[in-house]
């Protein structure tokens, strides 16, 4: 699961393994008073990730790894809460979302209307903006430039690194490298999806090509919220399955995400781990293969998957200790609806204290692919009206193993 439907709110709870209630970065009041979407920071922005929490990048760095993030940042524009004033060495690209701006190679524009307030598009390399507009038709191809670059530089200094790839796939508007476009069954979005796996594999590929690394890194792909819905092949939208709803609410479709590891040689593959795990536990996950310390001043909600992963291999780098991971499982998840807790999960059973409806509205055919513009009155994720709930006094209450889709609420059976 991620911790949150939506961008901001999941990112702080991926970097500091704390759910962003904690933080605070789950409202509108650090955000823009511009912003239709109160749940994340908007372009304009004051604030951002407190500077009193720690994030995953300080506690490697602490331990003695070198740390670099690439692509998606979104939790605070301002330079004081960059990622580099939050425990990443370098950084190389975008504040915030790419509809949040002018850009270049905009394949679907969606609501040209809510670049009034916002500047053009950004790229940025540590603390300096070296493009505006950025040209979103290079962007995949220079995220992987230089994750390839730090990987080589990172491995021939025999110095153990970390580096988060925050992607700007496949966020609406879709992009994609000009001699990709139209090269997919699946439009635009299958463009963007196709350049986002040639990505991954161009980083895993930098893993590779340095004798021995591959064997001694540990990488994990996920999402930050699902996908808005998608009946038909369209140029913009995802489909989650049968998991109702989608990003912005707290039903399946809006939380649970796949995820892959992979550690050659130490992970198993061919496998599909059913445990829970949400995505506050890369913090502990990360930290226990690296000997860092989890921050002891705070409440964590990070648990470690090593027991999941089948992982017993712990340690720093180069470290030969065969040892435990405790046996540590997660049994209970919480889900908040900005700064409300809407819904809990614990075993098979999801309680939801409060409800948005589920997605209904039609989604139009889109003939050869041409700019597009959303259906009237539907925005990229519905965060303003799914922010007022229907409360439940018994709460909803759904087995998930046997009705993954929450289509039959369990309330009022005695037996439950």
């Amino acid at each position: 699961y991620t911790a949150h439907s939506i961008c901001t709110p999941s990112r702080a709870a991926l970097l500091t393994g704390r759910l962003p209630v904690r933080s605070g970065m789950c409202g509108n009041a650090y955000g823009s008073q511009h912003s239709m979407q109160p749940m994340v920071l908007a372009c304009d922005a004051a604030n951002g990730l407190p500077l009193n929490e720690t994030t995953v990048a300080e506690s490697l760095k602490d331990a003695g790894y070198s740390t670099m993030m690439i692509g998606k940042w979104h939790l605070g524009q301002q330079v004081k809460y960059q990622p580099t004033r939050q425990g990443f060495d370098h950084y190389f690209g975008l504040p915030y979302s790419v509809d949040m701006g002018f850009a270049y190679g905009n394949d679907t524009m969606e609501k040209p209307s809510q670049f009034e307030v916002c500047h053009p598009v950004p790229i940025i390399r540590d603390e300096k903006i070296i493009e505006q507009p950025a040209d979103y038709s290079t962007l995949s191809q220079r995220y992987a430039a230089e994750a390839v670059e730090y990987i080589s530089t990172a491995a021939s200094s025999n110095k153990p690194f970390f580096l988060y790839l925050a992607f700007s796939h496949v966020h609406v508007p879709q992009f994609a490298a000009k001699d990709r476009i139209g090269t997919s069954e699946r439009g635009y979005f299958g463009d963007s999806v196709e350049e986002m796996d040639s990505t991954v594999g161009a980083v895993l590929d930098a893993v590779r090509a340095h004798e021995g690394l591959s064997t001694n890194t540990f990488a994990f792909l996920t999402s930050d919220n699902g996908a808005i819905p998608s009946t038909s092949n369209e140029a913009y939208a995802g489909n989650n399955g049968l998991l109702s709803g989608r990003k912005a609410q707290i039903w399946e479709g809006g939380l649970r995400e796949p995820a892959v590891a992979w550690w050659p040689n130490t992970i198993a593959g061919h496998q599909v781990i059913m445990d829970v795990a949400v995505t506050t536990d890369v913090f502990a996950t990360f930290a226990e293969l690296a000997g860092a310390s989890l921050p002891s001043d705070r409440e964590m909600d990070t648990i470690s998957m090593l027991s999941i992963l089948n992982i017993t291999h712990a340690g720093k780098r180069g470290d030969a200790r065969m040892v435990s991971a405790g046996g540590n499982t997660r049994n209970v998840s919480f889900f908040y609806q900005g700064c409300q807790l809407w819904a809990v999960r614990m075993g098979p059973w999801k309680a939801h204290f409060f409800t948005s409806p589920k997605p209904t509205f039609p989604v139009p055919q889109f003939q050869d692919y041409d700019v597009t513009v959303l259906p009237a009155g539907v925005d990229d994720v519905g965060a303003t009206q799914d922010l007022q709930g229907t409360p439940h006094n018994p709460p909803l209450l759904f087995n998930l193993e046997s009705d993954p889709s929450e289509d039959f609420a369990l309330t009022g059976h005695d037996d439950v």
